[in-house]
């Protein structure tokens, strides 16, 4: 074994093991509170099949906005359908390749509440939202990611990205900002702020959302509170799902350097030691005989490593779990960068696609506190009988503090 391959062994262990330090992490945790000041928007488009989870949000019909985008007459007759069953429908007509920012961006005209939990139609949690948003807001964040945990465990590509994502969660802790598609929790104010410097480009749209949110310093936390989702059931679908995600990692990493270099570990992690390194990979591999002899002891210890900085979601399927990653970034690096450049292609400009829309300069983020104040004391009122003149003061007090720092 050469020095090399033990320098580069020792690099990816010490990434790897960053999960040891997810219980320093500045979580919020799940409190008793509740609220119903939130609205579950949820983004449909291209087929009606992708609305999976209405069994689960007509126990929160009151509080689920549907926003479907209207591109052909199945859409259209699909709003109708959801109209008739007592859905509340916000019908966007967007052309072209359309992404959930986008879709949520248009939704949010019809959205009054002081939060908002985007979800996928194929998201559900055991606990009431409810609860998520009223920690979110006592500790006064801005957006949140959440737990997003694999509901299906069927298959044996399900198994390993289950193991995958509650690794992935526990990152969370102390990187809130990288969330996650299936379900985000913000507030509005903030939200319509964040979207306006949206690229809306989709691969990697969900980690820009909480790029976008620490540039303007906003107050982004990890929210203790899972949320289950479907993910690829079979081999093939999970290879389309990742070439994507690939072509979204090599957009953060090269295309928005300038950004993601803000984030050190995830800069290093992913332009250094995925990218930059995939050839020096391949080539300590090219020698049948080298590999023999090195393969076996980095899988072991590999093995070991999971185990060790995840013992809390600990799975035996972690002993799979090495060969699975070690296809994925030998692999599907190359196949990520070459669906990037086809895309670049497809545009037919020399502007590359998916360049964040916000400068190196950091800013602030000024939030329309008013509408939450006048939505707060609309709901006092409506308590008025209930509660006495301290709780009323109280809940004022609380509605009204800001929400952005200017320095």
């Amino acid at each position: 074994m050469t020095w090399g391959t033990l320098l580069l062994l020792f690099v990816l262990i010490s990434l790897d093991m960053q999960n040891l330090a997810s219980k320093l992490g500045r979580i919020i945790a799940l409190g008793d509170a509740t609220t119903d000041d939130y609205t579950i928007v949820v983004p449909i488009f291209g087929d009606p099949k992708y609305f999976r989870n209405g069994d689960y949000l007509r126990l929160y019909r009151k509080n689920a906005l549907l926003a479907v985008n209207v591109d052909s007459p199945e859409m259209e007759q699909f709003v109708q359908d959801l109209r008739a069953d007592g859905w509340r429908v916000h019908d966007a007509h967007l052309t072209g390749r359309v992404s959930c920012p986008e879709l949520l961006c248009e939704a949010l005209k019809s959205v009054t509440t002081e939060y908002v939990v985007r979800m996928d139609g194929d998201t559900v949690s055991r606990e009431d939202p409810g609860r998520a948003v009223a920690a979110a807001r006592a500790a006064r964040a801005d957006l949140c990611s959440v737990k997003i945990t694999v509901s299906r465990r069927q298959s044996l590509i399900e198994k390993l990205q289950a193991v995958e994502y509650d690794m992935s969660m526990l990152g969370r802790h102390n990187r809130a900002w990288m969330t996650s598609g299936a379900c985000m929790i913000a507030r509005t104010a903030a939200l319509r702020g964040i979207l306006a410097s949206h690229s809306f480009w989709f691969p990697g749209e969900d980690l820009e959302t909480g790029v976008i949110a620490k540039h303007f310093r906003l107050s982004v936390r990890h929210l203790d509170m899972r949320f289950y989702t479907d993910a690829p059931p079979t081999f093939r679908t999970w290879f389309r799902q990742r070439r994507m995600w690939w072509a979204g990692s090599f957009r953060m990493a090269f295309v928005n350097a300038d950004q993601t270099i803000r984030f050190p570990l995830t800069f290093v992690y992913t332009a250094c030691v995925v990218w930059l390194l995939w050839v020096a990979k391949w080539n300590e591999l090219g020698d049948p005989r080298h590999l023999a002899a090195i393969l076996p002891f980095i899988l072991v210890v590999y093995t070991g490593v999971c185990f060790f900085s995840n013992w809390t979601v600990r799975s035996r399927w972690m002993v799979l779990y090495p060969y699975y990653a070690l296809f994925q970034v030998l692999v599907l690096p190359p196949l990520g960068a070459l669906y990037y450049a086809k895309s670049w292609y497809g545009n037919r400009t020399l502007k590359p696609p998916g360049r964040y829309r916000i400068g190196f300069r950091r800013e602030t983020l000024e939030l329309d506190r008013g509408a939450s104040l006048r939505h707060a004391v609309a709901q006092v009122r409506e308590g008025l009988s209930s509660r006495s003149g301290s709780q009323v003061v109280q809940a004022l007090r609380g509605r009204s503090r800001p929400t952005t720092r200017v320095r």
